[in-house]
């Protein structure tokens, strides 16, 4: 429908009685309100006041319906018998909130200067302000609850497929890492056979000299623990169920991740660097959820790194005043300076369909601030990217 908007006076008083702010008002009192009252006829979808501009009246709906909305959200329906624009009337401030038309409306408007006169003339009028808003506040009630709960439902729906959404990404990474972790395992397992064989042989011929068995049990020993290692490595990062922060021995959470990856990288020719401070700098924390970071950052450097010439990722340690840094450096690609502030937003991310969701770093972040720690970013587009995370040391 076409927009219209046509004003005139009053033509009878009387009709302002549908509005409990002019009950008590003599005859004569409602009739000087009404020789200074305009009607407005209004289309559907019209503008009746907008929010941050300066208030000079106050409206009254003889029918129709209007909407209020707050920077493009609606949040109240008026009707008729209702009115609006008396609180910008009473505070002197700008309007808070922009008024539209549902549907045709009719509106009487007063201005300040009689609104101000209907207030020194009825002691009444803040009582029935006052039972205006307490209608208003029960009508609407329902609807603000309901839209809370609906709210509520949708961010725990989003936050369940947030979380299963990461879940995902890191067994994907666990398959990825299967390749790796065969092979790393094939190597103690061959030193176990072998040395079980000698030791069937050894058995056969009814004697097996004691520096031999000694030095076989040496060597099944390193063996096995090379393997309980690798897999309470796989074991630890695989983990999603929440435990209490444990001490953590950050140098050799770091050499694990870095032997769990260490085959799979070496394949794609990828050198692994770790210059980690000398001692054992401890910090608290979940080392599953370590774990999960450092992976990540493994992830993104190899990602980066695929169409470079120098594939290096560089890990180190250094202990400050109280803290301990770890710095992950690449020699990939780089990132623009542009994206340098979005990307530990959620959903950001640079990488092509299908191969980042943009959830990595937002989770890392978290992590990280969970365990009271700072990241921050650097990088040089073609020459590479540096993350920094500080935690601070366990007392």
């Amino acid at each position: 429908m076409d927009k219209k908007t046509t004003r005139q006076t009053l033509p009878d008083c009387s009709m302002l009685r549908l509005f409990n702010l002019f009950d008590n008002l003599s005859e004569d009192e409602l009739r000087r309100i009404g020789q200074n009252t305009e009607v407005l006829e209004l289309g559907d979808d019209e503008v009746v006041c907008r929010e941050d501009t300066r208030s000079e009246s106050m409206y009254f709906i003889h029918s129709g319906q209007v909407s209020i909305s707050k920077k493009g959200v609606v949040f109240a329906h008026l009707e008729t018998g209702d009115y609006f624009g008396e609180m910008s009337l009473l505070t002197g401030r700008v309007r808070n909130a922009t008024v539209t038309t549902l549907k045709p409306s009719v509106l009487f408007e007063i201005f300040a200067s009689v609104f101000d006169r209907l207030f020194e003339k009825s002691p009444t009028v803040m009582r029935n302000l006052l039972l205006t808003y307490d209608a208003r506040l029960r009508r609407h009630n329902d609807v603000v609850v309901g839209q809370f709960l609906k709210l509520k439902h949708q961010f725990d729906e989003l936050e369940d497929s947030h979380n299963r959404l990461l879940l995902s990404d890191k067994m994907a990474s666990v398959g990825l890492l299967t390749a790796g972790i065969a092979h790393e395992i094939n190597n103690p397992l061959f030193v176990i056979t072998g040395y079980l064989a000698i030791l069937i042989e050894a058995q056969k011929e009814g004697v097996v000299p004691p520096e031999e068995l000694r030095e076989i049990t040496d060597k099944l020993n390193t063996a096995s623990q090379s393997i309980a290692k690798l897999v309470s490595g796989v074991k630890t990062f695989a983990r999603i169920d929440e435990i209490a922060p444990t001490p953590i021995d950050l140098n050799s959470a770091i050499e694990g991740s870095l032997n769990l990856v260490s085959f799979l990288y070496k394949q794609e020719n990828i050198e692994l660097q770790n210059r980690l401070c000398s001692g054992t700098p401890m910090i608290l924390g979940n080392i599953g959820k370590l774990q999960q970071v450092l992976m990540n950052l493994f992830s993104n450097a190899k990602d980066a790194m695929e169409h470079s010439s120098s594939r290096v990722i560089t890990v180190e340690t250094r202990e400050e005043t109280g803290n301990v840094t770890i710095a992950v450096t690449d020699t990939g690609c780089g990132i623009e300076q542009d994206h340098i502030d979005r990307v530990f937003s959620r959903a950001f991310t640079t990488k092509p369909v299908g191969k980042g969701s943009g959830m990595g770093l937002d989770l890392v972040r978290k992590i990280v601030r969970e365990m009271e720690g700072s990241i921050s970013v650097e990088s040089e587009l073609l020459k590479g990217t540096t993350f920094r995370i500080v935690f601070p040391l366990l007392a």
